[in-house]
């Protein structure tokens, strides 16, 4: 008994590891993928992270720098000698008298020097730079979710688009089994004498033309997977089994209410703005230069005449200010080119706005024209099935030629490749408008994934 009870159990778990292996792939599975393999968002977000390390680098500079200091010096001029044997505490009057001041002998020296400077006052050079590398790390983490939207954007656009290239292709295959039937029909026709031979020939001809399409369709099909699989950053050899695609998220505001929501939640032009907040500053950066400087500087040296000695030992504390008298008008440049760049920097985000709107209305109107051919489709869809119906059951008769029969497959087919487009288009403009609106496609995928 325990045996069977573990074989049933071993049978179970061997089952359900296979259905999970050969689960056919979800919207939300392809974005989630995508959000861990796509290399376009390993980039920004390193790009965000470089970001935030110079944001943490500009603040450092307000703490003192600590620098160690080794030289070594050999050197017979008089001055030199001088001071290096007053810095070894190794000066004495009586040697100094008896020797010859301008012609020394050479003498060895080793420094070991611990300096420190701190700044007091950058005339707001340093407060600025704080701030404008805020403004970048915050544009820099803007950019990488904006990179994550484009991304699960891009997935949806592939997956809708593989559905719908896969789809088409069932289309064409069932349209070409049709014109083998109706090739067959023709073929008994013919031989009872009910038809002549050339209406069987056009049948063969129309049925080479449906062959054709078919493999076009199935190219179309590999394609649209390879860029799926492209966007999720797997191997694009890769063939999935996809689950059926779920409606389009809901649209039920107006027009101006999604270009309010664009202009509100746009992370591109979010991250632009805070670009130019940064821009903003490097006028007040041009005009420390007007200001003074000030600083404080440390010194502790040791002097010997070998390697980390200690013999002679001094140390000294200074205050520094500069201050800036002429430079030929470099400062002034640079205030006038800060300024006119941030005027640059206004009119590009101006147009960068009106971009969005422009975005933002053609995914509305897009929207809007599929969903009304697609109610046409469906109408013209259903008259064509019936005229199919009809002109199948005349030929039958030997009231209708093969060539009418033929014409009617055809309005068949286009008016089922035109509600299937029509279709596909309602939801991919849907997903367009949330994209260009700035609503989140991460957070409206991997939630309904999660559900």
């Amino acid at each position: 008994m325990r045996r069977n009870v573990l074989a049933v159990v071993f049978f179970l778990a061997v089952a359900t590891g296979a259905a999970a292996a050969t689960a056919p792939l979800t919207i939300g599975a392809a974005v989630k993928a995508a959000l861990e393999h796509n290399p376009a968002i390993r980039s920004a977000g390193a790009a965000a992270q470089a970001d935030s390390a110079n944001a943490r680098r500009a603040k450092a500079f307000r703490l003192p720098s600590i620098d160690l200091l080794q030289m070594y010096d050999r050197t017979n001029n008089p001055a030199e000698a001088f001071a290096f044997q007053l810095n070894q505490k190794r000066f004495s009057l009586q040697s100094f008298a008896m020797a010859d001041p301008n012609n020394p002998s050479e003498m060895t020296t080793w420094l070991s020097s611990v300096r420190l400077v701190q700044p007091v006052y950058t005339g707001g050079k340093l407060s600025a730079r704080i701030h404008q590398a805020d403004f970048m790390a915050h544009a820099g983490k803007l950019t990488h979710s904006y990179t994550e939207e484009q991304v699960a954007f891009d997935t949806v656009t592939a997956y809708t688009n593989l559905a719908k290239a896969r789809e088409y292709l069932d289309v064409m295959r069932k349209a070409r089994d049709t014109t083998a039937k109706h090739v067959k029909l023709a073929e008994q026709y013919a031989a009872q004498g009910m038809i002549v031979k050339a209406e069987v020939l056009k049948a063969k001809v129309f049925l080479a033309h449906m062959n054709e399409l078919v493999e076009q369709a199935s190219s179309g099909a590999d394609l649209a997977e390879a860029a799926l699989n492209f966007q999720m950053g797997l191997n694009q050899s890769v063939h999935h089994r996809l689950a059926p695609l779920p409606p389009p998220p809901p649209v039920t505001e107006d027009l101006q209410a999604w270009i309010g929501r664009a202009l509100a939640r746009r992370r591109d032009l979010g991250a632009a703005k805070a670009k130019l907040d940064a821009g903003r500053l490097e006028e007040k950066v041009a005009t420390s230069g007007y200001l003074p400087q000030v600083a404080l500087i440390g010194r502790y040296d040791l002097y010997d005449n070998s390697f980390a000695g200690s013999h002679g030992k001094s140390g000294a504390i200074m205050a520094v200010a500069k201050l800036n008298l002429f430079r030929g008008g470099a400062d002034r440049a640079a205030r006038a080119s800060a300024r006119f760049r941030t005027a640059s920097f206004e009119s590009d985000i101006h147009r960068f706005e009106e971009g969005i709107r422009l975005q933002v209305r053609q995914a509305w109107q897009q929207l809007l024209t599929a969903r009304a051919r697609n109610r046409t489709a469906r109408a013209a869809l259903a008259s064509a099935r019936e005229a199919l119906r009809v002109r199948e059951a005349r030929f039958k008769q030997g009231l209708d030629k093969m060539i009418d029969l033929l014409d009617a497959e055809t309005q068949l087919r286009q008016a089922e490749v035109s509600e299937l487009v029509s279709r596909y288009d309602v939801a991919l403009a849907t997903y367009s408008l949330y994209f260009n609106s700035g609503t989140s496609i991460v957070a409206l995928e991997t939630s309904s994934e999660a559900r």
